[in-house]
């Protein structure tokens, strides 16, 4: 995938068309003074990249509490196992 680079004058000016780069799929960088200021990406990439961090913050959240807090399980017999699982069915 290739990455258009633009000005931000330039974005300013033709924001539409920009856009529509952006919504067919190819990222466009948009820079200020030469230096790479933002992305723009469509909608649909920017939402499944949100829902990704989102999975990776939440897995780093489970990953900390499994390692700062053991869990205690006491010994269950496999009668008590059965009977619980029994309880649990519809």
């Amino acid at each position: 995938m290739s990455v258009k680079t633009i000005t931000s004058g330039k974005f300013q000016s033709n924001f539409g068309n920009v856009a529509d780069i952006a919504k067919s799929g190819e990222p466009v960088t948009i820079t200020q003074y030469g230096r790479p200021t933002l992305m723009l990406i469509s909608y649909q990439e920017g939402t499944e990249l949100l829902r990704l961090q989102a999975t990776q913050r939440l897995r780093n959240w489970f990953k900390e509490r499994a390692e700062t807090q053991p869990v205690e399980v006491e010994s269950l017999s496999l009668d008590e196992i059965n009977d619980l699982v029994h309880e649990l069915r519809p």
